[in-house]
């Protein structure tokens, strides 16, 4: 089965936020902190289990876990377990900031966790500490080589370009690529902050400039093929092990390709990252029969996803925190 939206686009990914706390503060997404407990009414194991059953049964393949920091869920294990028992489902991914990852990799794997995006936007510490505002990028290191000790595939690093900020950590972060299988990508800083306007476009990174640098040091960047529904356009520096990709939701926008669904911790189910429109669904989570009012939630929501998302400068009412990344 394929699950088609109004305007053709085979919806295949669910990214479900297990949370709204992180355990960092990073510029571009103003996270709230991180609290000792789970705000009232996030997501249970059990309903993330029926949402992933109705996924399932629309065809859906691939989910992704994501907050937050959804490391700080203790149930992740569990959350990532469901997710493979489920039939058609043959993709289980979390982005995670990689600061608690190589203490509980292991039972990530172990639940049946295939591959982990790690956030990454700097290697050189003092600029990682202020762009994260207090993080330690020896952790997220230790993250990455944890991930390639237990055979995950592929490991994505992720980094948001910032003027002013990292833009010079861009070559140093696509060397990573060269002598092992890491596939870096570079974001282009989205207004999902609602930080001032002004200040933003200031800030803003075209993804054209970010890769103009890395090849004035490696030279012409190789086209790798890719899948069409995936965000990033991918290529290699000539010789590399990994790959070097660029995301550029705001010059180069690729609604056209996208797949995606978003389900919220707090039961709200997004067909656009990039819009404000959103269902609360937590109707279909009380019903009688959970699974199949949420195979209808999922569809109407699929219905009304738009053709485009809006990329300029505006006021969120949601910021990167409380959608999920």
């Amino acid at each position: 089965m394929r699950l088609l939206d109004t305007y053709g686009r085979v919806i295949k990914d669910v990214r479900i936020s297990v949370t709204p706390r992180c355990n960092l503060h990073c510029l571009y997404c103003h996270p709230l902190g991180l609290e000792m407990a789970e705000p009232p009414g996030t997501l249970t194991v059990e309903e993330v289990d029926h949402f992933l059953e109705a996924a399932s049964l629309l065809g859906l393949s691939a989910v992704r876990f994501t907050g937050g920091e959804p490391l700080v869920r203790k149930e992740l294990p569990q959350m990532i377990a469901k997710a493979r028992e489920k039939e058609g489902i043959e993709d289980v991914a979390i982005t995670t900031n990689g600061l608690l990852f190589a203490k509980r990799a292991r039972e990530l794997v172990e639940a049946g966790l295939n591959r982990v995006n790690i956030s990454l936007d700097a290697v050189t510490p003092e600029v990682f500490t202020r762009i994260t505002r207090g993080g330690r990028v020896e952790r997220v290191l230790e993250a990455v080589e944890t991930a390639l000790e237990l055979g995950l595939h592929p490991v994505k690093l992720n980094a948001v370009v910032i003027r002013g900020m990292n833009e010079e950590e861009v070559v140093p972060l696509a060397g990573l690529s060269l002598e092992r299988p890491l596939h870096m990508r570079f974001i282009e800083y989205m207004h999902l902050d609602n930080s001032d306007p002004e200040e933003y476009r200031r800030r803003f990174v075209p993804g054209k400039e970010t890769r103009a640098r890395i090849e004035a040091v490696y030279g012409p960047l190789e086209p790798v093929p890719h899948d069409p529904s995936s965000p990033a356009r991918v290529f290699r520096i000539p010789g590399s092990q990994g790959t070097v990709g660029f995301i550029n939701p705001v010059t180069e926008p690729f609604c056209s390709n996208c797949s995606r669904l978003r389900l919220t911790s707090d039961r709200k189910l997004r067909p656009c990252l990039l819009t404000d429109l959103e269902m609360d669904i937590s109707w279909a989570f009380a019903a009688e029969e959970p699974v199949e009012a949420l195979v209808d939630a999922i569809l109407i929501a699929t219905k009304r996803k738009p053709a485009f998302g809006n990329t300029l400068p505006t006021l969120r009412k949601r910021v990167m925190l409380g959608i999920g990344g």
